[in-house]
C-alpha cells in the first residue's frame, strides 16, 4: 500500500470491500507535508555547512556537484532513508514509454558472512539499465544495449511506500552510451539552460541589473476519470488500451452540465483525499480538486513550480493516483478520450518564465504599454509559435489526443494565441502607432450592497485557444491527460530562447548604429508584432469560420499526429533550431520522431486487434444468441436489422484483421504510421459503429460488457452488477 501520513490520533477500522479507510480528524498538514522528501532543509540538517553551501552553489549556478559533496549527500540520504525503513534505492527515470521506470538496488554490502549498508556518491549520481528494451528510435540496438541514468539534483529525492515496502527514489535523466537523450526530461533541462542563457543576454542588452537566473514555471492541471475496478476488469478494451473501444451512448451523460463543480461524491472524495495525503507527504503541492464536466470525471491542480520539477511531480502524481485507485477498488483512466461522445481529459499546462528578481515576465503590471519586459516576452512567444507552430503541435500530438483535439472540450489543432482585450489592444496600438484605449474599469458592481468588493481580472479566459493568456501566464490547453508536460515545456523554452537571441542581436545592432535603446526596443516591438500578428486569435476557436480564416492567414492545420510528425521531420529548420540551442542533435530529433511514429503504429495495432477480438469472441456471439431467441417472435424489421448488423460487423472485423496483418508486417515506422492512420484507424472506427448499433438493439442481459451507463454513473460498489 502507498505511504500515507497519519496524525498521532486517528480513527481507523471502517472496513469497506475488504480494505480499511482511515479517518484523520486531526490531520496536521504542516507537520506531514514533505516528510517523505529529502529536501534542502533535511539535507541541511544532515550534512556539513560547507557541503550544503557547495551543493546549493552547484544547483543555482548550473555546475556539476563535486565528488566529495556527492559522497557526503549520498551518506546523509542513505541514513535518512534507513531511518524510514528503506532497504533499497532506485533511480526513477522517464523512458519514452509514457510512464516512469524503476530498477531497485539494495544498500547491502557483503563483508564475509556479515553485511553493512553502503551508498556512495557514484551510486547516487548514476546508474545503468537495458536501454534497448525501451523505445529509443534506433539509438540503442539490441547488441549495444546500455542506457544510463544520471541524478537531477534540482528535484529532491523521496520515499515511496508500496505494499508496506518503502523505497528511496532518486529522480534522474535517461541517456544512451553516447549521451543521446532517451527521455523528455533531458531535453527539458537543456532547453531550460538555453532559455537562461538567452534571457540573461537580452536582459543585459536592455541594461537590466541584478538578474542572474531565468527559468520557466509550470502549474499542471490534471483531469482523469475514476470507475469501479470490477467493471473495468470486465472490459477487454479498458484493460488493453485504457479506453472503451466500443460503447453505445446512454440517455444521460453530461448534457445537463450537472456534474461540473458539483459536490464530490463520497467514493471520489475518499479516494482523492487519500491520494492528496500521499502526495503532500511527497512534497507535491496539490491544492484544488473538483468534479469535471463528464460524470465520474475529476480535476486537480497544484501550485507553480520550476518546469522540470512540475513535470516530474505530475508523472509521480499520476503514478500515485493509479496505485491508490487499485487499493480502493477503483480504476483511474488517463486516456484523453476514454468514452466516445463524452468529454475527454486534458492536462492544462500553465506556463510562465521569470527571473530571480521578477516572478513572471508575463505580468503586464498597471501600465503594460510601458512594460518592455512584458511586451518583449509576449512578442518572443508570438514569434516562436508563428515561426515554428508544428513544434508545439508535436508536443500535444499522440494517438489518443487525436480523438480529443478540436472537440468542444479541447482547443483545435490550429496553433494560435489568445491575448485578450486589454493586451490585444496594446499590441494593436503598437502595430498601428495609435493610442492604447482606456482600460476597462476594474471595479465591479454586482448590484448587491453587502457583497465584498472584488476587482475585475485583467483578462478573461478563452477555453477554445491552444495558448491563452490568463493574466500573468499562458495556459497551454492542448496537452493531453496522459502526456508528459515536459514536452510542451521544452518546446516553449527553446522557442523563447530563440526569440530572445534574435531580439538581443537586433537591439545590439540598432544601438551600435546610433539608435537609442528605447527607440530600438520600440522599433523591434512594432516589427515583431506586425510580422507575427497572424498567430493571434482572440475569437472563438470552435467556430466554423476559424479554420477558413486560419487558412487565409497561412496557419497550419495538422489534424492528426502523423501529419504533425511529417511536418516536424520534413522541415529542416526544426533540426537547426534544436541543434543551435543544444536541445537535440539531428540524430536525437530523428530518434524521438521515430519513437512517435512507432508508438502511433503500435497503438493502432493494439486497438484494432482488441476490437476485432471483442467483436468475434464476445459481441457477435452474444448478438447471435439474442437473434436466435427472437427470430420467431420479433417483428421482421428487428430480426433483419440485427442480422444485417451482425453480418456487417463480421465482414468489417475480417477486413480489419487483414489490414492489421499487413501493418504488423511493416518494418518502416513512417510507412506503418501512414497505413495506420489511413486504413486501420478508419476501419476500427467503422467496425465500432456496427458494434455500437448492435448494443442499441441487443437485450442488455445478453450483452457481454458493462455499458456506458454503468461505467459512468455507478457511484459505489453496491451498484456494480454481478
Amino acid at each position: 500500500m502507498l505511504y500515507r501520513t497519519v496524525s498521532t490520533t486517528f480513527l481507523a477500522g471502517v472496513i469497506r470491500r475488504g480494505y480499511a479507510i482511515a479517518r484523520h480528524p486531526h490531520y496536521n498538514l504542516e507537520k506531514h507535508y514533505a516528510n517523505m522528501v529529502f529536501h534542502t532543509e533535511t539535507m541541511k540538517s544532515r550534512v556539513s555547512a560547507d557541503v550544503f553551501k557547495r551543493f546549493n552553489r552547484s544547483v543555482q549556478e548550473g555546475t556539476p556537484v563535486d565528488d566529495d559533496v556527492a559522497d557526503a549527500i549520498a551518506l546523509a540520504m542513505k541514513e535518512w532513508a534507513l531511518s524510514h525503513g528503506c532497504t533499497h534505492f532506485t533511480h526513477w527515470f522517464q523512458p519514452l514509454t509514457g510512464w516512469p521506470a524503476e530498477k531497485h538496488d539494495s544498500f547491502i554490502s557483503l563483508k564475509g558472512y556479515s553485511v553493512e549498508t553502503q551508498f556512495k556518491g557514484k551510486a547516487l549520481i548514476g546508474g545503468e539499465t537495458d536501454g534497448s528494451s525501451f523505445p529509443n528510435g534506433g539509438l540503442r540496438p539490441t547488441h549495444s544495449a546500455r542506457g544510463y541514468t544520471i541524478w537531477d539534483p534540482r528535484t529532491p529525492a523521496w520515499i515511496m511506500t508500496e505494499g508496506g515496502v518503502p523505497t528511496l527514489c532518486i529522480p534522474t535523466c535517461f541517456y544512451s552510451f553516447l549521451g543521446h537523450a532517451l527521455d523528455k526530461k533531458l531535453p527539458l533541462l537543456r532547453a531550460s539552460d538555453a532559455l537562461k542563457r538567452s534571457a540573461l543576454r537580452l536582459l543585459s542588452t536592455l541594461g537590466e541589473k541584478g538578474h542572474h537566473d531565468c527559468f520557466s514555471d509550470s502549474g499542471v492541471e490534471q483531469e482523469f476519470f475514476i470507475i469501479q475496478e470490477r467493471l473495468a476488469c470486465k472490459r477487454p478494451d479498458i484493460i488493453a488500451s485504457g479506453r472503451t473501444l466500443q460503447g453505445s451512448h446512454p440517455a444521460k451523460t453530461q448534457q445537463l452540465s450537472d456534474h461540473y463543480f458539483a459536490p464530490l461524491p463520497s467514493h471520489a472524495l475518499q479516494f482523492i483525499h487519500e491520494v492528496e495525503q500521499a502526495l503532500w507527504s511527497l512534497g507535491i503541492p496539490v491544492t484544488t480538486r473538483h468534479q469535471e464536466v463528464a460524470p465520474n470525471q475529476f480535476e486537480w491542480a497544484p501550485v507553480f513550480q520550476r518546469s522540470s520539477v512540475a513535470s516530474d511531480y505530475n508523472l509521480l502524481a499520476m503514478e500515485v493516483l493509479r496505485r491508490v485507485a487499485e487499493k480502493q477498488g477503483l480504476t483511474v483512466l488517463f486516456h484523453e478520450k476514454p468514452f466516445a461522445k463524452i468529454n475527454g481529459s486534458g492536462k492544462h499546462n500553465n506556463w510562465s518564465i521569470g527571473t530571480n528578481l521578477i516572478g513572471t515576465l508575463f505580468d503586464p503590471g498597471n501600465d503594460p504599454r510601458s512594460n518592455y519586459l512584458f511586451l518583449l516576452s509576449t512578442a518572443a512567444l508570438l514569434r516562436g509559435l508563428n515561426e515554428y507552430p508544428e513544434l508545439l503541435r508535436w508536443a500535444i500530438s499522440g494517438f489518443s489526443n487525436d480523438f480529443r483535439l478540436g472537440g468542444h472540450e479541447a482547443p483545435p489543432a490550429i496553433i494560435s494565441v489568445y491575448l485578450g482585450d486589454a493586451v490585444g489592444a496594446v499590441v494593436n496600438a503598437i502595430i498601428t502607432g495609435g493610442k492604447v484605449p482606456a482600460s476597462i474599469d476594474p471595479n465591479l458592481d454586482l448590484g448587491v450592497g453587502h457583497l465584498p468588493r472584488r476587482l475585475r481580472d485583467n483578462t478573461d479566459r478563452n477555453r477554445t485557444s491552444p495558448v491563452a493568456f490568463t493574466g500573468n501566464k499562458f495556459e497551454v490547453r492542448g496537452v493531453g491527460s496522459s502526456q508528459n508536460p515536459a514536452h510542451s515545456n521544452y518546446v516553449l523554452n527553446v522557442l523563447m530562447a530563440d526569440s530572445f537571441e534574435v531580439f538581443a542581436d537586433t537591439l545590439e545592432k540598432s544601438v551600435a548604429a546610433g539608435k537609442s535603446l528605447n527607440a530600438a526596443v520600440e522599433d523591434l516591438l512594432v516589427a515583431q508584432f506586425a510580422q507575427h500578428k497572424r498567430i493571434i486569435n482572440d475569437g472563438d476557436g470552435y467556430s466554423a469560420d476559424w479554420p477558413v480564416e486560419a487558412q487565409k492567414r497561412g496557419l497550419l492545420n495538422l489534424v492528426n499526429t502523423v501529419q504533425t510528425l511529417d511536418r516536424v521531420r520534413e522541415n529542416p529548420r526544426n533540426k537547426e533550431l534544436f541543434a543551435r540551442h543544444g536541445v537535440f542533435s539531428p540524430e536525437e530529433l530523428d530518434s524521438h520522431l521515430a519513437v512517435d511514429y512507432a508508438n502511433y503504429t503500435s497503438t493502432a495495432l493494439l486497438e484494432g486487434q482488441c476490437l476485432r477480438d471483442m467483436a468475434n469472441k464476445d459481441i457477435i456471439p452474444a448478438a447471435l444468441k439474442y437473434l436466435a431467441r427472437i427470430k420467431d417472435v420479433a417483428p421482421k424489421g428487428l430480426v433483419d436489422k440485427v442480422s444485417k448488423l451482425i453480418n456487417d460487423a463480421y465482414d468489417h472485423a475480417n477486413k480489419l484483421h487483414a489490414e492489421i496483418t499487413k501493418l504488423a508486417g511493416s518494418t518502416d515506422d513512417v510507412e506503418g504510421a501512414h497505413h495506420a492512420v489511413g486504413t486501420v484507424v478508419p476501419l476500427t472506427k467503422k467496425l465500432r459503429g456496427y458494434l455500437d448499433a448492435l448494443e442499441d438493439v441487443v437485450d442488455k442481459k445478453d450483452w457481454p460488457y458493462p455499458n456506458y451507463e454503468e461505467l459512468l454513473l455507478s457511484r459505489n460498489a453496491k451498484e456494480v452488477r454481478e
